[in-house]
């Protein structure tokens, strides 16, 4: 995870630096300064591509089960869950990931922004 944050560093560092060889570039046109600007440009989205792939092999595993279950690996703006169903076993603990079991159960590996409400009552009534 450390090596995310200093790849945006200098992710950032790269980006300013190619601002200011563009400036100067479209002032002064001078081969050598396009060529360094190409060179940024090419470093600069390598260091994206690593970040976004860092952050792609880090998602968990999103698991939902049971009636009504909602398990969101990301963010979620708001859930609602209205279930009829018999009780059902809880989740075994340990599992890695997003983990909803049980009717209505709700895990949100992100941010929930909006509401979230659970409303279960049994088959029979």
């Amino acid at each position: 995870m450390v090596w995310r944050v200093i790849a945006a560093g200098v992710s950032a560092v790269v980006a300013a630096a190619s601002g200011v060889i563009a400036a100067v570039a479209a002032v002064r046109p001078d081969l050598g300064l396009w060529v360094g600007l190409g060179v940024l440009a090419a470093v600069g989205a390598g260091l994206q591509m690593l970040i976004t792939a860092g952050e792609r092999a880090g998602q968990r595993r999103v698991v939902a089960s049971g009636a009504g279950a909602v398990a969101v690996g990301g963010s979620a703006k708001g859930i609602r869950v209205r279930v009829r169903a018999e009780q059902q076993p809880e989740g075994v603990a340990g599992e890695d990931g997003v983990i909803a079991a049980g009717p209505g159960a709700v895990s949100v590996g992100g941010d929930a922004a909006g509401p979230v409400s659970t409303d279960v009552t049994n088959a029979e009534g």
